[in-house]
């Protein structure tokens, strides 16, 4: 072999080795731009979908629920949501939001219905405890796919901000409130808002349905 020629193979060699070197770099800045836009790393170690900086889940507040269970509001991220706020002591209105959302429910399909969260906020957090609102699940048959939540009341007000739901207290213990069902992400973004009483659902669970296919 003449030293001519074997210039040329190490020359080609060097080529090869440096093209490598190149495409791993480019890979591996590639890998790491993807890590940091579709995640977050927590505490535990574990990764999870980064929220939008508008989701519901931001929140930090925590919550009891009528199991007696202490929740942060962000657990409920990942699943597609029914939610609104009520309060259990409401003689009116209230129960007419839970029989609109159990409408809702109903026309589901199996398949859909299994996939939904159904989540009623209180308003009232002096009154709504764990067992009064057990009391009230059981009153209305609610099933496991409905969870019913309370916290302090910063935290109350916070979310009624947050869902744009207008809640004042009375002085017979009662609330003035907004008649609102929220169509909520597995990501926390509000999609749709049910507004009234008795309402024809027909657009809500068109949005269910939006949310349920891209899921």
């Amino acid at each position: 072999m003449t030293t001519k020629t074997t210039r040329v193979i190490a020359m080609a060699l060097l080529i090869g080795l440096l093209l490598v070197s190149c495409k791993s770099s480019v890979s591996e800045n590639i890998g790491e731009k993807q890590s940091k836009e579709c995640c977050t790393t927590s505490a535990d170690g574990s990764t999870a979908a980064k929220l939008p900086d508008e989701s519901v889940y931001n929140l930090s507040s925590v919550w009891k629920t009528q199991k007696g269970d202490s929740v942060p509001f962000s657990s409920f991220h990942g699943e597609v949501t029914v939610a609104a706020m009520v309060f259990t002591h409401c003689a009116s209105a209230c129960p007419r939001i839970v029989a609109d959302i159990q409408r809702i429910e109903r026309e589901l399909q199996p398949q859909e219905r299994g996939k939904v969260r159904f989540l009623l906020i209180s308003m009232d957090p002096e009154r709504d405890t764990p067992e009064r609102m057990q009391e009230f699940a059981g009153q209305f048959q609610l099933n496991d796919h409905w969870t019913l939540i309370s916290s302090n009341e910063d935290a109350t007000m916070e979310m009624a901000n947050i869902l744009g739901v207008r809640v004042k207290k009375l002085s017979d213990g009662g609330f003035d409130h907004s008649n609102t069902i929220h169509v909520i992400s597995p990501s926390g973004m509000i999609i749709h808002q049910q507004q009234g009483l008795a309402v024809d659902p027909a657009e809500t669970l068109a949005a269910l349905r939006g949310l349920l296919k891209a899921a």
